[in-house]
């Protein structure tokens, strides 16, 4: 949304800065019981939906690029529409039009408004229609409607076509900014969230839960004794503990709240949002049995492990920082491991 958001601002001020104009131009050129006509129906058509989205567009932007995207349309069939109208009146009256701001307006709706392309190109054929119809109405030279008809689709081809590209494009750069992103937040070993993305999120999800008046847990984890491991069974034996580790981790995140991380080597870490405190001393208790459980081979014994949990619960009254908690279960960590190791420790705040 970001990459469009300045091009919409742009076309939306500009299309709203030209009708106006156009307003003016009316005035100027035709008596007053044809502007009064042509000025209602740019103000109640035209020009107050586009100060609407204007408003919206400058001042508080949606979030996705799909947003507002039927008024937008409604705005481009009512300009294409109610030029008809005008050049409708002007020619029974006697008055000159320019076919001009016909292109003007498909080059609005094609390109400028980053419309999606089949709408776009449907609103435009029934624009092209509608003008057709009222040319044959009043009697014009088809070899003029023909030639006039070819130059409006030429430039309508032409803008879909810039458009499709456009949007390709950012849906290319959209693509790779996730997935550098993704990759950005994750560890490459276990797959999990890292330190990185657990820094964002605890923050965030205390932020709200501080806000809201929701509970948040959140659990470190420590292998014990993995420096022995590691140096004793060598550093694949060490990756293939972590990568086991992480899987039990990950299984404890059974909501779309609960989160895993590997915060550093071998300690890990799991945000659990809105849970109570037997729910987050069940998953403690599972973590530290699922992990003595764990059978890994080396040479072809039989290589034991455990991990040593921390734990802080923020009630739902409690205001605290995300230091503050990240302090406190590091605190409830290293209580556990000094208590003998392959235990947690658990404590309210």
């Amino acid at each position: 949304m970001s990459q469009c958001l300045n091009v919409r601002r742009g076309a939306l001020t500009a299309g709203l800065l030209l009708y106006l104009a156009f307003a003016i131009m009316d005035v100027v050129k035709f008596p007053s019981e044809i502007y009064i006509l042509t000025l209602t129906s740019r103000l109640v058509l035209v020009i107050l939906p586009l100060l609407y989205l204007n408003c919206i567009y400058w001042f508080n932007p949606p979030i996705t690029i799909r947003s507002n995207i039927l008024l937008m349309l409604f705005i481009y069939l009512a300009v294409g529409l109610n030029h008809t109208f005008i050049y409708y009146l002007s020619d029974i009256n006697g008055f000159s039009f320019s076919q001009l701001g016909l292109i003007l307006i498909i080059m609005f709706g094609c390109l400028l408004m980053v419309l999606p392309i089949k709408p776009a190109a449907i609103a435009t054929v029934i624009i092209l229609c509608v003008f057709a119809a009222v040319n044959i109405h009043l009697s014009h030279p088809l070899t003029d409607l023909i030639f006039t008809l070819v130059i409006l689709i030429f430039v309508a081809t032409i803008c879909l076509l810039v458009n499709i590209i456009g949007q390709k494009t950012l849906y290319k750069n959209y693509l790779l900014i996730n997935r550098l992103y993704n990759e950005s937040i994750t560890d490459g070993l276990t797959k999990l969230n890292n330190r990185r993305s657990f820094q964002e999120q605890i923050e965030k999800l205390n932020s709200i839960a501080v806000r809201d008046e929701v509970t948040l847990g959140l659990i470190f984890v420590d292998a014990d004794y993995f420096k022995i491991i590691n140096d004793s069974c060598g550093h694949s034996i060490g990756d293939e503990v972590l990568k086991k580790l992480a899987r039990v981790i990950d299984e404890k995140c059974r909501r779309t709240e609960d989160i895993g991380f590997r915060i550093g080597g071998d300690e890990f870490a799991v945000i659990l949002y809105g849970v109570n405190r037997a729910k987050l001393e069940e998953t403690c208790l599972e973590i530290v049995k699922d992990v003595a459980n764990l059978n890994l081979k080396n040479n072809g014994r039989i290589l034991k492990t455990s991990v040593s949990v921390g734990a802080a619960l923020k009630p739902k009254s409690t205001r605290i920082s995300s230091d503050k908690l990240v302090k406190l279960a590091d605190e409830y960590l290293y209580e556990a491991k000094e208590n003998g190791r392959n235990q947690h420790c658990l404590k309210t705040i």
